[in-house]
């Protein structure tokens, strides 16, 4: 096994890279809050353009790859955070909202049982209905652009890191 799940398109990991590494996951405003004319508070979206936002930083001794990566570039991220999905009562199907890493892909009941299920290409299809709601976890891939990326290193504590900012197309 490798030092992480995360996975960058055009960049690798030397060893010693990518231990411990953190991801957050943010949705990109597609909106803007306004308030009316009786003082609510409305959002104002269109519901086309729901897209994420990755911030990807590990502190570890070596830095990735970043022959390819520059301000602009378009990466494709294989996730190390989850998203979950719900299928309802009665259903036996979903379809994800973003294409799964392979091998990520899990059905869990309420108690956090495995549920058997097949996957074929984003849609999970499950046996049999249930009559409570299932939940479908996985990794996504991201088709991004990278915002900004940033590398840093400790000379005497022989330490290093590295940030990367992107969002999806």
């Amino acid at each position: 096994m490798g030092e992480t799940n995360l996975i960058l398109g055009v960049a690798g990991f030397p060893p010693e890279s990518a231990r411990n590494c953190h991801q957050e996951l943010s949705p990109i405003p597609n909106g803007e809050f306004r308030k009316s004319i009786n003082g609510d508070l409305l959002y104002l979206e269109t519901n086309e353009r729901k897209r994420y936002r990755s911030v990807i930083s590990c502190k570890d001794t070596n830095s990735p790859i970043i022959d390819g990566i520059w301000v602009g570039t378009q990466i494709t991220i294989g996730c190390i955070q989850n998203l979950w999905q719900a299928i309802d009562c009665g259903k036996r199907s979903v379809r994800l909202v973003r294409p799964p890493v392979e091998g990520s892909v899990c059905v869990v009941n309420s108690c956090g049982e495995a549920i058997r299920f097949t996957l074929e290409d984003e849609e999970v299809k499950l046996s049999k209905s249930y009559d409570e709601k299932n939940f479908v976890c996985f990794r996504p891939w991201l088709i991004t652009r990278v915002i900004n990326f940033s590398l840093e290193t400790n000379e005497w504590g022989m330490s290093g890191g590295w940030k990367l900012v992107v969002e999806e197309i």
